[in-house]
């Protein structure tokens, strides 16, 4: 249960704080509007296929919506992904350059 509504809370959260509305991330989730409301109170529980949509459509990774960050403000979480992202890009680059120069 405390997954669950971890999970259910961090998409209300991060949803709310990027501004979208329950219809325009439904839209993108291609789901019904009343399935991301009923999502919100807890009616419905969703399967790992629609946290994956749904994380897309908000632009987050999945993994997001598992931790417990409520010390941490999104802007700073996206921040620590997008550096993340940045460095993990580049020791790739570097990786191939060396297993390529053999």
């Amino acid at each position: 249960m405390y997954l669950e509504r971890l999970v259910i809370d961090n998409i209300k959260r991060i949803r709310k704080e990027k501004g979208i509305s329950q219809e325009k991330l439904a839209e993108a989730c291609n789901t019904a509007t009343s399935y991301i409301g009923l999502l919100e109170i807890y009616k419905n529980i969703p399967k790992l296929s629609t946290i994956e949509r749904i994380a897309k459509a908000l632009d987050v990774d999945p993994l997001m919506f598992f931790q417990d960050k409520k010390k941490i403000p999104l802007d700073q979480e996206l921040e620590i992904q997008n550096k993340k992202k940045f460095i993990l890009s580049c020791l790739e680059k570097e990786i191939d350059g060396i297993l390529r120069n053999k």
